[in-house]
């Protein structure tokens, strides 16, 4: 994308930017000056607000910490027969299509083995009424169509209060049992 854009792709950290002087100072590396630029900050979820969520859920991000639990997650579904359920919290973009990728790869694992993928049962809450709460209708019907076809258990208004081991409590009392919590 960078070279398409004519634009030079760095990877490093930011530690300050000097909008007067139009340079971004970079860790262990001369600064920067600039016309135009684009950071990615790297945002994390804040699970520290929701009581038992660092101990007993896995962030998505930062990426490597996600990654090694999933290789983990994708271990013990192979080794272990047996009902696995997971539940993804938040139903944005990014919570939709972690939960349809992990479902589809984690299904396609157990055919592999010879086993059933019903053995998977896939949970998604949503604080609100709706999935996918910015984007339009028919997009959000569309991926409504589909979660129901894929046999995603969709939780609505489910904010999530706290979490425990195996275990998530919504604001409206709900408790619901998960083998993994993301």
């Amino acid at each position: 994308l960078a070279n398409f854009a004519q634009a030079r792709f760095i990877n490093a950290s930011v530690t300050q930017i000097d909008r007067t002087a139009k340079r971004v100072i970079v860790e262990g590396r001369p600064s920067i000056p600039y016309d135009f630029v684009s950071i990615n900050i790297g945002s994390t979820p804040q699970t520290g607000r929701v009581p038992g969520a660092e101990a007993h859920a896995i962030p998505v991000k930062p990426i490597n910490g996600f990654n090694r639990r999933w290789l983990a997650l994708l271990d013990r579904v192979r080794g272990q027969p047996g009902r696995t359920r997971i539940a993804v919290v938040g139903a944005g973009a990014g919570g939709v299509e972690l939960t349809l990728s992990m479902q589809f790869r984690l299904r396609n694992e157990l055919k592999k083995l010879g086993r059933d993928p019903g053995e998977l049962e896939f949970h998604l809450l949503t604080a609100t009424e709706q999935i996918l709460p910015t984007h339009n209708t028919r997009v959000r019907e569309a991926f409504e169509k589909t979660l129901a076809d894929r046999g995603v258990h969709v939780h609505r208004k489910a904010r999530v209060d706290s979490v425990r081991e195996n275990e998530l409590h919504t604001g409206l009392g709900d408790r619901l049992q998960a083998d993994e919590i993301v």
